[in-house]
């Protein structure tokens, strides 16, 4: 597993976290099966 460092944000994640995500999941769907509602108005395609 690799290790994601999420940095404090006041709206999203406001103490920082750290995920532990499976190679091949991008960070949009890493953040997102976490809890962290990051805002994807690209349905995930990476158009955005």
């Amino acid at each position: 597993m690799t290790q994601m460092i999420v940095l404090p944000h006041v709206e999203l994640c406001p103490e920082g976290t750290v995920l532990e995500v499976e190679p091949g999941k991008t960070i949009c769907q890493a953040l997102l099966e976490n809890g962290i509602a990051i805002e994807h108005a690209c349905e995930m395609s990476c158009a955005c």
